[in-house]
């Protein structure tokens, strides 16, 4: 009798490089807390106040900085399963540029916003960071590619990444408007902006901007997958 057995993907280069240094920010952040030192999410954090006073090189450090163990462990582990399989997809150039459209995007939607609405209060300098936004962001691609593919939620009840990604979305909009959870909104964009880059990647300027076309099995070129995936279902899912 055949067993169902587990197998991780493996960790594609520009996954290896996110989680390398998102672990050596986790790490430095740790040593300069327990010797009561400065927090490193006010230098690479990103927020309204550092970018508008030079600060842009926010906009690219502020999704490295994880501050709690749990959440860089969970995010690790949805960037090497979720975004190592849409690497080995997609192609490194493109899944690069995904990367930095989504964060890019990300951090200038919010910081103009911060600053109109919320010029000098205590949230215009209030820093977002982590690879949640970035997790989000790739969820949604996956749940958009993938949409029947089964995923669990909370480790426990199974569902369709359609369905695992509709739910997260809800509780991330709960969070932004009930909460004071303000980096919610930066991750309702990420999925945004995640969902725009895949629904327009056939425009012209969409094409322009990545520069190539995403891969689908069988030699022709185009971001959807096809839809007799479950003959031949991923081996890592299996």
């Amino acid at each position: 009798m055949s067993q169902m057995q587990f197998q991780a993907p493996p960790l594609t280069k520009t996954n290896k490089f996110i989680l390398i240094t998102a672990g050596v920010a986790f790490i430095a952040h740790s040593i300069l807390k327990a010797v009561g030192a400065f927090s490193l999410v006010t230098y690479l954090g990103l927020s309204s106040h550092g970018l508008f006073h030079g600060l842009v090189y926010q906009l690219f450090t502020y999704v490295f900085v994880e501050t709690e163990f749990m959440s860089f462990l969970f995010n690790s582990l949805v960037i090497w399963f979720i975004g190592s399989e849409l690497e080995s997809n997609w192609g490194t150039k493109i899944y690069v540029r995904f990367v930095l459209l989504t964060a890019l995007g990300v951090g200038l939607i919010y910081t103009v916003v911060n600053l109109a609405l919320f010029y000098g209060t205590a949230l215009y300098a209030t820093p977002i960071h982590g690879l949640t936004g970035l997790n989000f962001a790739f969820l949604m691609a996956y749940a958009i590619l993938y949409p029947d593919r089964q995923m669990s939620l909370m480790m426990i009840f199974p569902m369709r990444s359609r369905t695992f990604c509709l739910i997260l979305a809800g509780i991330e909009a709960y969070m932004a408007i009930f909460t004071n959870f303000t980096s919610a909104w930066a991750h309702l964009l990420a999925m945004g902006i995640s969902f725009l880059i895949i629904h327009f990647q056939s425009k012209p300027l969409m094409r322009k901007v990545l520069n190539s076309s995403f891969k689908k099995p069988g030699g022709k070129k185009h971001l959807y997958v096809v839809k007799d995936e479950e003959k031949d279902p991923p081996k890592y899912w299996q």
